[in-house]
């Protein structure tokens, strides 16, 4: 429960520190007083917008600082050890809002951001605001307070989180279709290249050693020809080359002993005669190795024009080249391939998850049937207790139609929150039908709904600080005794604050607390909390606009009830 508040250059306050007790907390004041200085206070520490917010010193700071106990809510506790802040000491929770509109927050003195603030408000408060009776009309609202009191509030968000994750995995697995289907072509393209290279059966080096080959078998005529006529002329013809310098040579042989250079003129002499025998060797290999062969020259020709057309095709240099593309198209078939085979193994997945999602939806709609009977009960007889004697609520639940496919958009028959579609129907009198809340309740009514559904729900939840932000709007008389004692009721169980203007409510309170607005040099508010004398004058006050005796005889009444 909330122990302290302390408000510094908030508003019209320039500073104020409150201590509460345990029970029902009253708040009252003049119209226009600011008795929602505290809520809005608190509203802020919990990350609520400072958008336009006003300073009482425009020149400094506001600093809003809320002390609770120590935690017992299991829920919170768990909460707690996730930001590192101790469970069991106090929990002091401010925020700082510079005069440039820069706003900080701190636990335990420590900086946090406001994401882990927002967290902490729903463990700690429950607020309701007069607007909560337009969220009470809306199916939406009516659903999230029956999973609260059905406590399905954690199988619906295993559930909503399972539904955003297939919501993801559809639409990957949707752009993955379009991308197949863009891809389709290619890999055709791909799958005819990768057979027609294949079929190629190139071999690395094979273009460079068929063009030689071709230039040798090309101008084998023209070597031949060469090969014979050097061997006849060299070495076969009469008084041919060779023997010319064979007797040289011999000759030269005798006189190389006279002179170093003679040696040396014989000894390369012989060396020639040595080489132009291996030409005449390597001459009667050609001519012996050597044949024209025109079908082979064919042969060579059309290799070498297909791969010329392979090369010009694909735009590459080399054979190494073409084979570098034939392995590059084998690897993003394969991947293509691959990619085929995730698609369908993803598209099974989201089937299986499907049909576990239609399994968490169905125990999650069964759950609510359930509650929804009870709580139409425990409602009705909480809300015939709040001068509405004759009243009868009902709460129906209908599933939205499923599709069989998945892929034909059958999630649409779901949300975060399920599959079903809530609606409370009322009837006020006896005799009536009952229709719609929108249709049929009226303002009054509708708060009293709103305090029925909070009675319901605190007896079921942790203690948590109940803000009551002027429920009792639309109510008066005989009702406003009804809808006190209900207050009453909450606030034995749940530490309540309620800002009213009914006496019959604030006549409840274990602590009531009185706004004043001063009109000195500058206008500012002053709460504090009333004694025993001031409550009565302030009950007094609230009955009758003025401190009249009967006015007071009729508060000590209240007091006494």
């Amino acid at each position: 429960m909330l122990s302290e508040i302390y408000i510094k250059n908030y508003i019209l306050v320039p500073e104020l520190r409150l201590q509460f007790e345990a029970g029902l907390t009253v708040i009252s004041g003049e119209t226009g007083a600011g008795k929602s200085i505290i809520v809005g206070s608190i509203g802020l520490i919990f990350g609520e917008s400072a958008l336009g917010l006003e300073a009482f010193d425009a020149g400094q700071a506001i600093y809003l600082e809320a002390t609770f106990l120590p935690a017992t809510d299991p829920e919170l506790i768990e909460y707690l050890q996730q930001i590192n802040t101790p469970p069991e000491e106090e929990l002091i929770l401010a925020r700082e809002i510079s005069v440039g509109g820069k706003s900080a927050y701190y636990i335990g003195g420590r900086k946090v951001s406001a994401a882990v603030m927002k967290g902490l408000k729903a463990l700690l408060i429950d607020f309701h605001h007069q607007r909560d009776q337009q969220k009470l009309l809306s199916s939406s609202h009516q659903l999230y307070l029956l999973d609260r009191y059905a406590d399905t509030i954690k199988l619906r968000e295993a559930f909503g989180q399972s539904f955003r994750e297939i919501k993801a995995q559809r639409k990957t697995l949707q752009n993955m279709i379009c991308q197949q289907n863009e891809q389709k072509q290619k890999l055709e393209l791909y799958r005819y290249q990768r057979e027609e290279l294949e079929k190629a059966a190139l071999k690395t080096g094979e273009d460079t050693l068929l063009e030689q080959e071709y230039e040798l078998l090309n101008h084998s005529l023209d070597i031949l020809e060469l090969s014979q006529s050097m061997k006849q002329t060299i070495f076969e013809n009469e008084d041919s080359i060779f023997d010319q310098l064979s007797l040289y040579s011999n000759r030269l042989q005798s006189f190389k002993n006279l002179n170093p250079a003679l040696d040396n003129a014989a000894q390369e002499l012989l060396e020639a005669l040595e080489a132009l025998s291996s030409v005449s060797s390597s001459l009667s290999e050609i001519v012996d190795s050597l044949a024209y062969d025109p079908d082979r020259l064919s042969a060579i020709q059309a290799r070498l024009d297909a791969i010329n057309e392979l090369l010009h095709k694909h735009k590459v240099k080399n054979v190494k080249e073409l084979q570098e593309l034939f392995q590059q198209r084998k690897q993003e078939i394969l991947a293509m391939e691959d990619y085929n085979k995730s698609i369908k193994e993803l598209n099974g997945k989201l089937e299986k998850d499907f049909k576990e999602l239609v399994k968490q939806a169905d125990l999650l709609s069964d759950q609510r049937q359930k509650a929804a009977v009870l709580l139409a009960q425990e409602l009705t007889n909480s809300i015939r207790q709040l001068a509405m004697k004759d009243a009868k609520l009902q709460i129906d639940i209908d599933k939205k139609p499923q599709l069989e496919n998945l892929l034909s958009d059958s999630l649409s028959a779901f949300s975060e929150s399920g599959q079903d579609r809530i609606q409370i129907l009322f009837s006020a009198n006896p005799g009536s039908s009952l229709k719609a809340l929108a249709g049929v309740a009226s303002g009054g009514e509708l708060s009293r709904i709103l305090l029925g559904i909070k009675e319901v729900l605190v007896a079921r939840e942790e203690p948590r600080l109940l803000i009551l932000d002027e429920i009792d709007a639309g109510i008066g008389g005989k009702t406003a005794e009804s809808v006190a004692a209900c207050i009453g009721k909450i606030a034995s169980r749940h530490p309540v604050f309620c800002i009213t203007h009914l006496a019959q409510i604030a006549a409840q309170a274990d602590t009531h607390i009185a706004v004043t607005k001063n009109s000195d040099t500058k206008t500012n508010l002053t709460l504090r909390v009333l004694s025993k004398a001031e409550r009565t004058q302030e009950l007094a006050r609230m009955l009758s606009g003025k401190l009249t005796d009967a006015a007071l005889r009729h508060a000590e009444e209240l007091r006494k009830l």
